[in-house]
């Protein structure tokens, strides 16, 4: 099958994959409260660890698995398809033995993760089995992941997200029949995540026959030879999933450890709506990336460019009307959605919350700039310098929280701090880099998009000051009047035409 190489399918993959969040958001909205009004916040806070422990886990699996597409691509779209399906079938064998380690990990350490984590005696079963479920679950994904690659090789990531969206049902359907029916308890998260994980991997193969028939399961094309290929490029993303966790993915730990479970309860709370937008950032990205890898095999670099371009303007069209209703309203979204919860641990999350998400606007922006380092394949210098971020971040952490006496805080300035200056100095120059431009290339076009951020946070804040919000419907009236405010502000903003032109293609299907 072809690769589908135009602008609308892009922004067709775009408005899929957008759909799927918002599904896998209202799953959390709801699952959130139930949880933390029945078990209280820091079993809650068990659920966000566990999954970090097996974002832990996926650093190994990234080292095959994060540039696999990439390879893949490349090859499929050159005709070379014989080639394809040695990184295809070498990437089987090696999941497959990742997954093997990954399952004896486990088994020591899931029965054993008191001694390492403190846990209350009433949910120490609760949370093990939570932590072996989620587990389990990352196995039979990574097993299949390799199925997820024809989606990307063949541009049709809308495919994957109408996927996403049916694996968020399936998880929603059997965690609104246990909670509701049988008991609250957090292992019947980690229980629906395992049935749908397999339910769409099932699907995923099943696409891979369809979409690439060129590309099929054949272990007698497994070679080292292109594992290690793999490896050698994938060993730097590797770096990068670990600056991840350095980043953002330790901060629940610390919390734990250092200064207690209900802190980190807390703090599980407080990031669910930055890590929903980071999520979403994440998901929308590597949209246009194929797209980038078309441009670039094809050696049309001055349209490669252009495309950078509309695709940093693209994500703030999306993305800072959003983050800016939540920054004004994120008290009042925490008072109806936690009533559990106290006035001063409101406030808190609410801080904490407003302090994390800020990078978002920078995250948006340029986020798209660093796949060129994987469009290019250079990717050491980004690597090392998520490296050196999440160090720092770590290592200022740990000095705010021992000798500041800042608690939570210290964890939701240090990080926010280092990104944005790696956003705004960073991202920009080096994608000119790669791509051989002048340093400011792209730059400039970030900065014009950021004009916008404090236009569209003083309107919302004016109108918030005249409209008391007492219950879900007059929050939803107020910031649906401000998003429509807002997006009238971007279309001035960035002209009528350029905007109308772009919301068209974004919703066009």
């Amino acid at each position: 099958m072809e690769m589908k190489s135009n602008s609308k399918q892009t922004y067709k993959n775009i408005a899929i994959n957008i759909l799927a969040f918002m599904i896998q958001f209202v799953i959390s909205f709801y699952i959130s409260p139930i949880i933390v009004g029945k078990v209280g916040a820091s079993a809650y806070g068990f659920i966000g660890l566990a999954n970090d422990f097996v974002s832990y886990a996926s650093i190994l699996a990234s080292v095959f698995n994060s540039v696999a597409a990439r390879f893949i691509a490349d090859a499929f779209y050159k005709k070379e398809f014989e080639l394809a399906n040695h990184y295809f079938n070498s990437l089987i064998v090696a999941n497959t033995v990742l997954a093997g380690l990954l399952g004896l990990v486990s088994f020591v350490f899931v029965p054993n993760i008191n001694n390492y984590l403190a846990i209350p005696a009433e949910i120490m079963f609760d949370v093990k089995l939570t932590f072996a479920l989620i587990f389990v679950s990352y196995i039979i994904t990574l097993l299949t992941m390799v199925f997820t690659t024809s989606t990307f090789v063949t541009n049709r990531t809308d495919i994957q997200g109408v996927r996403n969206i049916v694996s968020h049902l399936i998880r929603f359907a059997i965690i609104i029949v246990f909670l509701n029916f049988v008991s609250v308890k957090i292992y019947w998260i980690s229980l629906a995540s395992l049935i749908a994980s397999t339910v769409v991997a099932v699907l995923n193969i099943g696409l891979t026959k369809k979409l690439t028939p060129e590309i099929h399961v054949n272990l007698r094309y497994a070679k080292s030879k292109y594992a290690f290929d793999l490896a050698k490029s994938g060993c730097w993303m590797a770096f990068t999933s670990m600056s991840v966790i350095l980043m953002r993915g330790l901060d629940l730990i610390i919390a734990n450890k250092m200064l207690g479970e209900h802190e980190m309860g807390l703090l599980s709370i407080a990031r669910t709506m930055p890590n929903n937008i980071t999520s979403v950032i994440g998901v929308i990205a590597p949209l246009f990336t194929p797209m980038f890898v078309i441009l670039y095999s094809k050696g049309q670099i001055s349209n490669l460019v252009e495309y950078v371009k509309k695709s940093i303007t693209t994500m703030a069209l999306i993305l800072f009307v959003p983050i800016s209703a939540f920054l004004v309203f994120s008290y009042d979204f925490y008072a109806l959605w936690q009533k559990s919860l106290s006035g001063d641990e409101l406030t808190m999350v609410t801080i904490l919350s407003v302090l994390t998400i800020l990078q978002s606007f920078f995250n948006a922006t340029t986020s798209t700039m660093s796949q060129l380092a994987i469009v290019t394949n250079k990717l050491k210098l980004t690597v090392l310098m998520d490296f050196l971020c999440g160090i720092l971040n770590i290592i200022f952490i740990y000095l705010l929280i021992r000798f500041a006496n800042l608690g939570l805080f210290s964890i939701a300035i240090s990080g926010p701090i280092i990104m944005i200056l790696r956003y705004i100095v960073f991202n920009s120059l080096f994608a000119a880099h790669v791509l051989k431009q002048p340093k400011l290339t792209f730059f400039w076009t970030a900065v014009k998009t950021w004009g916008a951020i404090p236009i569209l946070i003083l309107t919302m804040g004016i109108i918030k000051h005249f409209i008391a919000i007492h219950s879900w419907e007059s929050l939803i009236v107020v910031v649906g009047v401000c998003s429509i405010i807002g997006y009238v502000e971007m279309a001035l903003i960035y002209s009528h035409k350029v905007f109308i032109d772009r919301v068209k293609r974004i919703f066009k299907k």
